[in-house]
């Protein structure tokens, strides 16, 4: 979901990763996600590096577009850099809730600060600004839970399904993952504004160095510490 990154995983950092997983992620899922059949079989992760860039330094992402993770819990670390402006982290419902389209926090970044979540929560990055901003990314999963899911032992993270709501937010919504996108950022009223912000966000130029490693990428369940 990102053009500019690096998967630490693939730089030698993978034990350094792990490590992390294990001493931090790993306990704190098992306090904050008790009810959560894999908060106490975090095993393996894909960690990873993302990079905003407001308009004036040139090309880059400028934000993220609303989504969920691969993982079954995040953690979303912010590295800096210092003097960057518009650092909003928005988070809505749980992916197969009838909630997942309803704003639940707006979380401003800060240097030196970290989100732990569900990976199942809709969240996005609000456009950049001023400056730049690198995020240090863990999407932590569990072997024993993906393989009971996979043989059909337990159901998969954000299923079974629930009708969708009648309260969708349009900070919520997703230009590449609501069918809908056009219709309900049209009728919100917000269509001016929204469709300026989202064409900036979009279309962004993307020319990667040769052999650079790119990301290929509450309440109750979201901690900021």
């Amino acid at each position: 979901m990102n053009n500019y990154g690096l998967v630490l995983n693939e730089v030698g950092m993978r034990d350094y990763c792990t490590s992390l997983m294990a001493k931090v992620v790993a306990p704190l899922s098992k306090i904050l996600f008790p009810t959560e059949m894999f908060s106490n079989s975090l095993d393996h992760h894909h960690t990873f590096c993302v990079e905003y860039r407001a308009e004036e330094l040139g090309v880059g992402d400028r934000h993220l577009d609303m989504h969920h993770d691969a993982s079954e819990v995040t953690l979303n670390v912010c590295l800096g850099r210092d003097g960057f402006k518009a650092s909003g982290l928005q988070f809505c419902g749980d992916y197969g809730a009838s909630d997942h389209r309803a704003s639940s926090l707006k979380l401003e970044h800060t240097i030196g600060t970290a989100v732990l979540h569900l990976g199942r929560r809709r969240h996005g990055a609000d456009n950049i600004t001023g400056g730049e901003r690198v995020n240090l990314i863990v999407w932590a999963r569990s072997s024993a839970f993906r393989a009971a899911a996979a043989y059909g032992h337990v159901p998969p993270d954000g299923y079974p399904k629930t009708k969708e709501g009648s309260v969708v937010d349009t900070v919520c919504l997703s230009r590449a993952n609501d069918a809908d996108y056009e219709d309900r950022v049209k009728g919100s009223g917000q269509g001016g504004e929204r469709g300026e912000e989202e064409k900036k966000r979009k279309y962004v130029p993307f020319n990667p160095p040769p052999k650079a490693s790119c990301a290929l990428n509450v309440k109750k369940s979201i901690v900021k510490f």
